[in-house]
């Protein structure tokens, strides 16, 4: 019996100790999700945007930056951009109905035309900490490109047949 209460207890102190071990790990890593500014102790985040914005790359914002400010602190869009069909990728931290952890990831399509076109609709979507947001090519900058490979094509051609007739 003393033997059986000795492996009981070692038992529960180990899967004691496993909980601990994964609850501030889990605690660290959310913990890392905001910052603390410099500026009047205001709480910031990591974000990044890529794509088609003329300084793409990961920016420190406050809490509640949207979308539009994040993209005015990459120095806006290129010409090429497709404002119309931007997405947020968002990592989804959190407990399903069972108690389990769970992480997902959740891709939001935003266009921001209808948010600079009619402001006082709604407003954009706030970020969140570790949102990426892609800003994508427009059609037009696709054919540009088929047309300029075209055009490189058809001067290299032209310079063959002259060639041919000398």
């Amino acid at each position: 019996m003393n033997r059986f209460v000795c492996k009981v207890g070692f038992l529960a102190v180990f899967v004691c100790a496993v909980m601990t071990t994964i609850f501030f790990s889990l605690d660290d890593a959310y913990a890392q999700d905001y910052i603390m500014g410099e500026e009047q102790n205001q709480l910031q985040m990591k974000v990044h945007i890529i794509g088609e914005v003329k300084k793409p790359g990961e920016y420190l914002v406050s809490d509640k930056t949207n979308i539009l400010e994040l993209l005015s602190k990459a120095s806006g869009p290129t010409e090429f951009s497709n404002l119309g069909s931007v997405t947020i990728s968002r990592v989804q931290h959190g407990a399903n109905g069972n108690g389990r952890l769970r992480t997902g990831n959740e891709v939001i399509r935003v266009n921001l035309e209808n948010y600079l076109r009619r402001p006082n609709n709604t407003s954009p979507p706030n970020l969140k900490p570790g949102d990426v947001v892609f800003v994508p090519r427009n059609a037009w900058s696709r054919w540009r490109s088929t047309f300029t490979i075209i055009r490189d094509l058809s001067v290299v051609a032209s310079l063959y047949l002259l060639y041919l007739r000398l």
